[in-house]
């Protein structure tokens, strides 16, 4: 028997259904007579041990012991996704939390408004919410240099979609305020309608002929500070909802080193990356995750644009594998749309 021919088998198709819905509510192995007891129509439990010693040599469910329950396996929560999986309606309390969003979103820096948008996708999920920031790239409003302290300066570059990012350089301990004026003068008055890309090639060029208009240092301030956004990566990752991690505890292996793993910026972004590069929900289960394949998760994810279907970011939940994926595709898929709306 293959996967193939249990997907038109209804008497399979249930009994695995049934299973897979039982382990996400209760998160125990389940046992045949627990199944019998919700059937549609009666099966002995006989019947269903049979049908479940069936899934279990295909790889779809598992047991720990030979006299426990089953559980499905990474080849089975891709069967259901694939398969099974239906969107569900998103309820009013879910929709009156985007309701919020939405209303508030006039005025507001889109940096504001992601942060937010992780805010309640966390909450409604009872996961970890993680979104990708729009990359600085876009066209720049704004570049300032600002003295921390001395030998350290603030580049803070602020983009025409609100984004705003800061990174920070050293120069000369005798830099002062008033050279970081000249070179904020300097790199804003080349930089009008240019991507970040633009004002690189253009200025760095620039620099490196000594355009006249600026002296050494300020030269050196400029092109400190274009050389420090190039090696960036640009874009910034939210998470929030790291504490829901703790209710699920028993469904994730080694949850300290999960905490600090989503603490790593260029994973989280390597992370959905991925879905940027596809189209729509991506759901990754288990190995497919790549970097958080050892404990035991899965990730639901998409893309988001901006008004003008531009994509520019990806949003996306991290939760155990037993998570209520028809529920959180909706709420993903529905935050990825509204933020294509908003921004």
């Amino acid at each position: 028997m293959s996967e193939t021919d249990i997907s038109r088998n209804e008497r399979y198709i249930e009994i695995f259904k049934k299973l897979v819905d039982i382990y996400i509510e209760t998160g125990e192995p389940v046992g045949s007579r627990v199944i019998s007891k919700t059937l549609s129509s009666p099966l002995s439990p006989a019947t269903i041990r049979n049908v479940m010693s069936d899934l279990e040599d295909l790889g779809i469910i598992c047991s720990e012991h030979t006299s426990s329950g089953r559980k499905p396996t990474e080849k089975g929560w891709r069967f259901f996704v694939n398969a099974l999986v239906e969107a569900a309606d998103l309820s009013a309390l879910e929709r009156e939390a985007f309701l919020e969003l939405t209303k508030n979103s006039n005025g507001r820096s889109v940096e504001s408004i992601l942060e937010t948008a992780t805010d309640i996708l966390s909450g409604l999920s009872n996961c970890v919410s993680i979104i990708m920031t729009p990359t600085v790239n876009a066209k720049i409003k704004h570049i300032d240099f600002v003295l921390l302290s001395p030998g350290r300066v603030i580049v803070v570059i602020v983009s025409e979609r609100g984004v705003v990012e800061n990174r920070l350089i050293e120069v000369p301990s005798d830099v002062s305020q008033r050279v970081l004026e000249r070179a904020t003068r300097y790199i804003n008055t080349k930089l009008t309608g240019m991507t970040l890309d633009e004002v690189r090639n253009s200025i760095q060029d620039q620099v490196r002929c000594h355009e006249e208009g600026i002296d050494e240092l300020t030269q050196e301030i400029v092109g400190s500070g274009i050389e420090i956004i190039e090696s960036e990566d640009g874009g910034d990752v939210f998470v929030k909802g790291r504490s829901n991690l703790v209710s699920n505890s028993g469904e994730i292996s080694d949850l300290r080193n999960l905490l600090q793993k989503l603490d790593e910026k260029k994973t989280m972004k390597k992370l959905l990356d991925q879905s940027v590069k596809g189209q729509g929900i991506q759901v990754f289960i288990g190995a497919e995750t790549k970097s958080f394949e050892m404990f035991g998760c899965s990730v639901i994810a998409a893309p988001y644009g901006d008004s003008s279907k531009n994509l520019i970011g990806a949003i996306g939940v991290l939760g155990p594998s037993r998570m209520q994926y028809g529920r959180v595709i909706t709420l993903v898929d529905y935050t990825a749309k509204l933020l294509g709306n908003i921004i």
